[in-house]
């Protein structure tokens, strides 16, 4: 492996997933005098050595073959070593690709990945030793996607989550945040906080918070504090319409962040459950480059 090989990391779970992809991939990148080599990830399991391995042989390209949860695995990895990552968006969401302007078109993306030498570097959230792009959050969320696994995400698609939010929905009710920005101290009383680096739920019309940037090392705290009829209608319309936010209150901004809570809850990271509060958020700036258009 050397600098003219690329090594793909594809996730055979992702619901757009098919071999036709891998297929494909090999054929554009032989295309242009570049090797493929593919790793297919199992509950995680190898990733780092695999990478690590890449690298030392001279490899510095990358793609990741699958959702916003492949793209994050790959992408923590990644943070701190020379790299180049692209994204095929096989996964459910595929926010972050759409964010990047990624085709969601696979046959486009893989032609992009192949031929591109433009890269953009973005900021991710470190938590646990895990590096998050989008989204980290404890509360709707988080509940909604507390069961869901990896197979019922396929089936449904972006419908999964509306799906775990409904079931969810007698399980929410509002709860003491104590929350620190950057030395900065807030008590809330809410039953959802997000802490967003993107500004975006879903897809990037779908506006939490407008002034947000991928890459300005800072990352918006957000509360919604009721689960009511008229708050649940307000929050789809805050986000639909792009409108001033009723429902969705902005906490505050920074780099360095920690949540606790009167007892212990599920914490979601880019669509996965990746602990319980309380939990402590870092902003590692410029961490990963993306290969973009």
């Amino acid at each position: 492996m050397d600098e003219r090989t690329i090594l793909a990391l594809v996730s055979k779970r992702a619901s757009h997933f098919h071999p036709d992809v891998c297929r494909s991939l090999d054929s554009a990148f032989s295309g242009v005098g570049l090797t493929l080599q593919f790793h297919y990830i199992d509950e995680n399991s190898g990733v780092a050595e695999e990478i690590d391995r890449a690298l030392k042989s001279g490899c510095h390209t990358f793609l990741a073959v699958g959702g916003d949860g492949t793209v994050s695995l790959a992408a923590g990895h990644l943070h701190g070593k020379p790299h180049r990552l692209g994204i095929i968006p096989a996964g459910t969401a595929n926010t972050l690709a759409r964010i990047l302007g990624i085709p969601m078109n696979i046959g486009r993306a893989i032609k992009l990945a192949a031929t591109s030498q433009k890269t953009r570097s973005i900021d991710g959230m470190e938590v646990r030793g895990r590096l998050c792009l989008q989204n980290v959050s404890t509360g709707i969320s988080s509940i909604s996607l507390d069961g869901l696994d990896a197979r019922q995400k396929a089936q449904a698609g972006m419908f999964s989550y509306v799906i775990g939010a409904a079931r969810a929905t007698w399980r929410i009710a509002p709860c003491d945040y104590k929350i620190t920005i950057d030395g900065r101290d807030y008590a809330v009383n809410a039953v959802e906080i997000h802490v967003t680096n993107t500004g975006v739920l879903g897809v990037p019309q779908y506006h939490i918070h407008e002034s947000s940037c991928i890459d300005d090392g800072s990352v918006e705290v957000l509360g919604i504090t009721r689960w009511t009829p008229q708050k649940i209608a307000d929050t789809v319309l805050d986000i639909t319409l792009r409108r001033k936010k009723r429902a969705i209150q902005f906490i505050g901004g920074g780099s360095d962040i920690r949540i606790r809570s009167a007892h212990g809850l599920a914490v979601q990271g880019d669509g996965d459950i990746i602990g319980t509060t309380p939990v402590d958020i870092t902003v590692r700036p410029r961490a990963v480059n993306f290969i973009v258009r």
